[in-house]
């Protein structure tokens, strides 16, 4: 029997998604598990159980969905909860039998918008405990998740191979443009994607052996846009986010096109890879509002 090819989807996996209950995470829990070749557990996270289970029923009614193949954990719970933190981490990570699998993934896609109607000038001294809450979630949540996928998996260095595959680990992080453009009102957004940029580039240089992508899934009509464009409180902000909206970025199709660089794994480690690099920057739409 020929080995299979030794590509991303082709070994036994564990794969944690933050943020799959909805929108672009829960298109990547589905595509994944579409992808997968091999035996994949998913451990799928956000907030609400319902989403979850929502994500799991799609995943169910996908054409080459296999009980077989594909095993699913829903944990429910706010990684913004600082308290709550230290139990979630456990519910997420501490039954893994890590022997069992030759790679781990992590998609550190959960995050928020936070307050868009204030400017700089506006926050106070009386705001200090909501900005915590918002970093907790956006950037001390990621860090720490990355921190427990790296020690869980020590042993899965790409030097040992097996017959399905060398060893990996892997870190895609959820990126945003707004990493590097500046918009009025938005300044814990822009802040929190720069710093959850630099904070993956970091992990990079000091895990050589761990792959990182930070990736940028384009403007997608997703309860998260549709919080700002409502909430901003710049017009020219709200008016920049629909007049972007595209047929090419919807959920599923910018899903696929992250699992297509995965598979291809031509990246540098740590490299930042925006949707419209692969498949063309789309012209505005002249200000109609929402395409669906």
């Amino acid at each position: 029997m020929a080995e299979k090819e030794d590509t991303f989807f082709a070994a036994p996996s564990l794969a944690i998604i933050t943020g799959a209950s909805k929108g672009i995470g829960q298109a990547i829990s589905v595509e994944f598990a579409k992808r997968f070749e091999d035996k994949l557990h998913l451990i799928l996270t956000a907030r609400t159980i319902e989403g979850l289970r929502e994500t799991a029923s799609l995943i169910h009614r996908a054409d080459n969905y296999s009980s077989e193949r594909i095993t699913i954990k829903l944990v429910p719970g706010d990684l913004g909860n600082e308290d709550e933190f230290p139990s979630l981490l456990d519910k997420l990570f501490g039954d893994i039998d890590s022997t069992k699998y030759q790679h781990a993934i992590l998609v550190n896609n959960a995050g928020s918008m936070g307050d868009v109607t204030k400017s700089v000038r506006d926050f106070t001294p009386a705001h200090a405990l909501v900005i915590q809450e918002y970093f907790f979630l956006n950037i001390t949540s990621a860090l720490l998740l990355s921190s427990k996928l790296v020690s869980t998996f020590p042993h899965l260095h790409p030097s040992g191979t097996t017959t399905k595959g060398r060893r990996r680990r892997t870190i895609v992080h959820m990126s945003s443009g707004a990493a590097d453009n500046a918009r009025a009102s938005w300044s814990l957004y822009c802040t929190g994607k720069a710093a959850r940029n630099m904070l993956h580039k970091v992990i990079a240089v000091e895990e050589p052996d761990v792959r990182v992508l930070s990736y940028l899934p384009g403007v997608v009509d997703t309860t998260l846009s549709r919080y700002a464009v409502a909430n901003t409180s710049t017009p020219r902000t709200a008016k920049y986010i629909t007049e972007r909206y595209s047929a090419d970025a919807t959920p599923g199709r910018t899903a696929g096109v992250l699992c297509d660089l995965l598979h291809q794994d031509k990246y540098e480690s740590g490299a930042i890879v925006d949707l419209y690099d692969v498949i063309g920057h789309p012209e505005p739409d002249t200000g109609k509002g929402m395409k669906h």
